[in-house]
């Protein structure tokens, strides 16, 4: 197992919270729990904008196009160190095991444009903006100014990794066929959203005093991760053509979606 350590970094930039007070060791246990879990997440998906630059190239997007999504990689980098500050300034330690990271899809049964979409429609289209969703109400409960201050740099970050798949999107002419290979796609795309967010109806439900220091409140997460898919990812694939409500459907039993 390959361990992520960023002590040393961290302990190079400290993050301080002289007004923490004295939130109960339940709350920071969780807090501290989940701030190592994002740590891990955060570092792991810059191999996400990593395999989309070949993906770029082998596409013929531009360079700017490409530099964007490099620096996107390092952006991800930059918030697992982030929330590692976090975690620390917390009492907790900045190393935990990294776990078997899963390939992106290459899609090589796809044209180099298509497979990218691919990618694209389901790393920033969704997940990115389901991200931004979340961070934004993470970043409203936010107590402590060094929490929030830590959180909107995260939220600009992540507004920009959204935007980049939706202008994508925008800016390609897409075929009636692609159109509706993209649409068989995001059946896959949303069972994994779905897989992936899921865990938030088991994960405990955190007081205003541990939400403010970062501790998960699982059921109000599983609630933004919805109203986000019903009334921004869905409504703004299907004004691109897309059909994602027949999708979100097919996954959920759900027939009315939001305009």
């Amino acid at each position: 197992m390959t361990v992520l350590d960023l002590r040393r970094e961290v302990s190079k930039n400290p993050l301080l919270l002289p007004e923490l007070g004295a939130p109960p060791e339940s709350e920071l246990q969780a807090a501290r729990h989940n701030w190592r879990e994002r740590m891990v997440s955060e570092h792991a998906s810059a191999r996400v904008f990593s395999a989309l630059v070949g993906q770029a190239m082998h596409a013929g997007l531009s360079r700017r196009e490409v530099y964007e999504l490099t620096r996107m990689a390092r952006e991800e980098l930059d918030h697992g160190l982030l929330c590692a500050r976090a975690l620390v300034a917390l009492g907790g330690e900045a190393v935990a095991d990294l776990p078997a990271l899963d390939p992106i899809p290459a899609h090589e049964d796809a044209e180099p444009l298509e497979a990218l979409l691919r990618n694209v429609l389901s790393v920033s289209c969704v997940s990115e903006t389901v991200a931004v969703a979340l961070v934004a109400t993470e970043r409203e409960q936010a107590g402590p100014p060094a929490i929030r201050r830590l959180l909107d740099q995260i939220l600009k970050d992540e507004v920009g990794h959204a935007r980049f798949g939706w202008r994508l999107l925008a800016e390609r002419p897409l075929s009636s066929a692609l159109r509706d290979r993209l649409s068989d796609y995001l059946v896959d795309v949303f069972e994994h959203q779905l897989a992936f967010h899921s865990p938030f109806l088991t994960m405990p439900c955190s007081s205003a005093e541990g939400t403010a220091i970062g501790a998960p409140h699982g059921r109000s997460s599983w609630l933004v991760f919805v109203e986000t898919m019903r009334g921004v990812v869905i409504p703004g694939l299907e004004r691109h053509g897309l059909r994602a409500a027949q999708a979100w459907q097919s996954v959920t039993g759900e027939a009315a979606i939001a305009a």
